[in-house]
């Protein structure tokens, strides 16, 4: 039996936090891999990047099991999308959603991507949070370096972002009302054991958890992460994300350029990371028309020697590659040992930057 072909939009407005989806999405993904062979080349390589991505013993053994949340193979005209938590996302005190840039597809980055989702989790962890969960977020179309100069694939990835944000917001207050629900039907339940123990408080249905939620974007990804907190806020009721961090972005849409309440944040709550020698951020910015992110706290992502933290050079998230020449000297804004990576993961988790 063949499994579903989804489109991206599809997949998107599926529930991917509700446990039956997200078992009917695994038994999916073993029915692609029994018709691997029916399926194209691009196809196959995003369903082998999946599959390797979720494999236990094909990463760091200190990050946590991977969890498929939703995924589309695509076809031959239309790229895979995939998105992929690491940590387990029910216990989570800190939720970040991490969106990549242009050129990042699920057939030829999907392992990098969820390594760097977990290089996050691990300096998030180090950083002081309890359970932290990243979802590795390659949910809509990157465009190349053409396209990244308009805006058609953030208002279309943005919507996309924005439905697995609010269906997140949804789920955290089902979990709420559920606890609440056993918590108020738990026998003897209070503070102390005794008779006439005064009740224990109970959430009220709908009410959050607290769990601190973040979204780390990169490159043309900062604009997909703008459009969909946006779009957020346009919902009823509006929903709000804790903190914002951008990477080497290629500027903001000129609606939104120094308005961050207009994505239900304050300029104490969106933090901005650059590099001295990201040539193709001040390119994409001023090519397009785009103006740059100013309400922002800038990240300090300089080599800093007291913590033995390395800089970042060029726009890349990964560059690190040993013994790999010349060309490939230097770190990413992502890659481990750099002070980007440590401050980032701080911002993302509601900590202090400096």
């Amino acid at each position: 039996m063949e499994a579903e072909a989804l489109t991206p939009g599809q997949a998107a407005r599926r529930d991917v936090w509700d446990p039956a989806e997200r078992r009917a999405t695994r038994e999916r993904l073993r029915a692609d891999m029994r018709r691997r062979h029916l399926l194209g080349p691009r196809q196959r390589s995003a369903l082998d990047g999946l599959v390797h991505a979720l494999k236990p013993r094909s990463m760091d053994p200190s990050f946590p099991a991977r969890v498929l949340l939703a995924y589309d193979l695509g076809s031959a005209r239309r790229p895979a999308a995939a998105v992929v938590a690491v940590g387990e996302p029910a216990t989570a005190t800190h939720m970040t959603w991490q969106v990549s840039g242009m050129g990042v597809f699920v057939h030829t980055a999907m392992w990098g991507s969820v390594r760097e989702a977990g290089q996050l989790w691990a300096a998030q962890r180090a950083a002081g949070a309890a359970d932290p969960c990243v979802v590795s977020w390659l949910g809509y179309h990157p465009p190349g370096p053409w396209g990244a100069l308009a805006g058609r694939h953030a208002l279309r990835g943005g919507a996309r972002l924005a439905l697995h944000l609010a269906g997140w917001f949804e789920y955290r207050e089902r979990l709420a009302a559920g606890r609440g629900a056993a918590l108020g039907a738990r026998p003897g339940a209070g503070r102390g054991d005794g008779p006439g123990a005064a009740p224990a408080p109970v959430p009220a249905a709908g009410a959050a958890l607290p769990v601190h939620t973040a979204v780390e974007a990169h490159s043309y990804g900062t604009l997909v992460a703008a459009r969909a907190l946006q779009i957020l806020q346009r919902r009823t009721p509006p929903r709000s994300v804790d903190a914002l961090v951008v990477s080497g972005a290629v500027g903001l849409p000129r609606d939104l350029a120094g308005h961050p309440e207009l994505l239900g944040l304050t300029a104490d709550q969106v933090y901005f990371a650059l590099t001295r020698s990201d040539y193709l951020s001040w390119l994409g910015t001023r090519l397009s028309g785009r103006r740059p992110w100013r309400k922002a706290t800038r990240l300090k992502i300089a080599a800093d020697e007291a913590l033995d933290l390395a800089a970042a050079v060029g726009h890349n998230t990964s560059r690190f590659r040993p013994d790999a020449g010349f060309l490939h000297r230097g770190r990413g804004y992502r890659d481990v040992g750099t002070a980007s990576l440590y401050r980032i993961a701080r911002a993302t988790a509601g900590l202090a930057v400096d």
